[in-house]
């Protein structure tokens, strides 16, 4: 009997241990894994730039003698104008809105910038003859004073940077107006009175005209992104509007005018601070292992 005893409780024994073997494990999971979301430039943003810009010069205007309507070049006129270009500092705003697929980005942008400098500039020549001397002096106001664009953008992203070409339309106003003053000395370097055999002691040659311009624009740029919101830029644009051409007539001499051809160009190396306007952060990613 008690050796039945023994054999029963070693069975019973044995089936529990087997049962315990088929239960599920209960080891520890392992801890979920936050993984931050990729950078997008998709969205609005606004924001402000400085710069230097450089207007493209007026050339030289060619003096003619005008007989019965005809222009003939009077050659021994040879002014050297290369310093006729206006430089200053370029200040505005801007704001756009940024769509990226994968790596490429496309965006429109507009901006308004207001350029600050002295736009009087000119040059002086003097030409000899026999009796004396004659001091022509060019002086105006050719370049722009405000610049806007509207623009399309398109780029590369590489994460927080991005690599574009730019270009659209571009407007300018500003002054046109121009002068070539031509003023008489004898030998002495005495000024010549009216009613001499040189015209007049001093002879104004005028041109006038519209600033206001539309043009086109082209340009490239790297912008980085500092924050979710912030990103900071570089860019060259050029603007570039028609050139036409200048008469300068004066009223007190129908003998002689000037004739010449305008450059209307802009030239931009700016840098830019812009916020993007991310209203919520895009939550981390929760990947469980």
């Amino acid at each position: 009997m008690k050796k039945t005893l023994l054999c029963a409780a070693a069975l019973i024994s044995m089936s529990s241990l087997g049962y315990a073997a088929d239960l599920p494990s209960r080891a520890v999971a392992p801890a979920p894994v936050y993984v931050a979301p990729a950078f997008t430039w998709t969205g609005f943003y606004l924001g402000g730039t400085v710069g230097g810009a450089w207007a493209g010069r007026d050339n030289c205007p060619v003096l003619n003698s005008i007989d019965n309507g005809v222009y003939s070049v009077v050659s021994d006129y040879l002014p050297n104008c290369n310093s006729n270009r206006g430089t200053g500092v370029i200040a505005g705003i801007q704001a756009g809105y940024n769509w990226q697929f994968g790596g490429w980005l496309l965006g429109l942008e507009g901006d308004i910038n207001w350029i600050g400098r002295n736009n009087n500039h000119g040059y002086d020549y003097t030409t000899f003859n026999g009796d004396g001397a004659r001091v022509y002096s060019w002086s105006g106001n050719g370049d722009s004073n405000t610049l806007g664009t509207i623009r399309g953008r398109l780029g590369v992203t590489m994460d927080r940077a991005l690599f574009y070409v730019t270009g659209g339309v571009a407007f300018r106003n500003g002054g046109d107006n121009a002068a070539i003053t031509a003023t008489g000395y004898d030998l002495d370097h005495h000024m010549l009175t009216k009613g001499s055999d040189h015209h007049n002691d001093i002879t104004v040659y005028g041109r006038a005209g519209n600033g206001n311009n539309t043009g086109w624009a082209l340009g490239a740029g790297l912008e980085y992104a500092l924050t979710e919101n912030l990103s900071t830029k570089i860019e060259y644009l050029h603007a570039q509007f028609g050139n036409g051409g200048g008469a300068y007539t004066s009223p007190d001499d129908n003998c002689y005018g000037f004739l010449g051809d305008r450059k209307n160009s802009i030239d931009i190396v700016r840098v830019g601070l812009n916020y993007r306007f991310v209203s919520v952060a895009p939550a981390p990613v929760l990947a469980r292992y």
